[in-house]
């Protein structure tokens, strides 16, 4: 049988001894956000978007999950995912033949750098990219990323935001400072939906994870030609703070137990010139708050222990913080989630995954709003 034929499959399956699922329940299970047990204050953790993200990449590979369960006795999950074999000697690739990325640069077999930590999405993109008849060299970190691009002259770097030590954003901004890389496309993959901010450090093009090997071959189509690529990167100017903002950076409290998160809007909220303060659990959010005065806290709802709308409600009862404002998180969107967030002391409310740059509108609204009660 050959690689290619539609007859044979790669097939895996996950299977877990857990609370099983219920026949009704199934539909469900690959809908975002919506969890089997949608009480607020869950005893199950998750966001309810693992499963749809799941599904969507196996859809994207033409493949089918299958899931058969028992309640009480667990589930099993099974992947089905279509052999393609490699193209034929002679098959015309997309970037085959005279085609070019920029006026004057050839890309048959051409070097790209993916500056990217995770080594399941970088591998991800350097496969659509092999696909497509190019080169990849993969570089994990932010720090010596300008080294590693003098070093191989690719025609094209691809850079994740959330990298270690140092930031997308400052590899982004050295890359366009160097006269020896400041003409190279860079074109942007993270799940930071940033694209205003990015064009306007000089990125090429932007996609928001996950992303397709569809948007991957219409994007580098897009390069190709100079009048696309000056219709994609027009340049929006980065919001500005006003003059009413505090001389010293204002300090957030993160409350939050999810270390992906953590990590996530940590980062983000330093590089916007934030100081930042955590706690993992109701008991250590009322405990800092009362030592350190935050200027804002940042309260997910399900946390271990003492939960978020107990520990807003223990904040709000101590008149040094009736005023102190509070965002909640909560990865549930189910009706009556937000007023019953309100009612325990919220002053805002967003559901998971958090925009950043929407929670950055909102921390500056309410820190504004806090300044002119002064």
């Amino acid at each position: 049988m050959s690689p290619s034929s539609p007859n044979q499959w790669i097939c895996f399956s996950v299977i877990d001894t857990g609370i099983g699922i219920a026949k009704e329940e199934l539909d469900k299970l690959f809908k975002p956000f919506v969890q089997i047990d949608s009480s607020l204050n869950r005893q199950h953790n998750g966001t309810g978007l693992g499963l749809a993200l799941v599904h969507r990449l196996v859809d994207l590979h033409n493949g089918q999950i299958i899931v058969t369960s028992e309640l009480g006795e667990g589930s099993c999950f099974t992947v089905r995912i279509p052999c393609v074999g490699k193209p034929r000697d002679g098959e015309k690739s997309l970037f085959s033949g005279n085609c070019q990325l920029l006026p004057n640069t050839q890309i048959q077999n051409s070097q790209v750098l993916i500056i990217e930590d995770s080594m399941v999405a970088a591998e991800q993109v350097a496969r659509y990219l092999n696909e497509l008849n190019m080169q990849t060299t993969i570089y994990t970190k932010g720090e010596g990323a300008i080294d590693e691009a003098l070093r191989i002259h690719p025609v094209l770097i691809i850079l994740d935001i959330l990298l270690p030590n140092l930031s997308g954003w400052e590899v982004l901004q050295q890359l366009r400072a160097n006269p020896q890389t400041q003409n190279i496309p860079i074109l942007v993959i993270s799940v930071v939906d940033e694209r205003s901010h990015a064009m306007s450090l000089g990125a090429t093009e932007y996609l928001v994870k996950p992303i397709s090997r569809e948007q991957i071959r219409n994007t580098l189509q897009k390069l190709q030609n100079p009048k696309d690529v000056s219709n994609t990167t027009l340049i929006i100017a980065p919001i500005t703070t006003t003059s009413t903002e505090p001389a010293s950076p204002p300090l957030i409290l993160l409350a939050e137990d999810n270390e992906a998160n953590i990590a996530t809007i940590s980062n983000y909220l330093g590089a916007k010139g934030y100081r930042l303060i955590m706690a993992k659990n109701g008991e250590e959010t009322v405990t800092l708050t009362k030592k350190q005065h935050p200027d804002l806290i940042l309260m997910d709802i399900q946390m271990p222990g003492m939960d978020g709308l107990t520990a807003m409600r223990l904040i709000r009862a101590d008149p040094l913080f009736i005023h102190t404002p509070i965002i909640a998180l909560t990865a549930l969107a189910m009706p009556g989630d937000q007023e019953q967030c309100i009612a325990s002391g919220a002053n805002d409310y967003l559901p998971k995954p958090v925009k950043l740059k929407l929670l950055v509108e909102k921390i500056q609204d309410l820190l504004n709003q806090k300044t002119d009660h002064k």
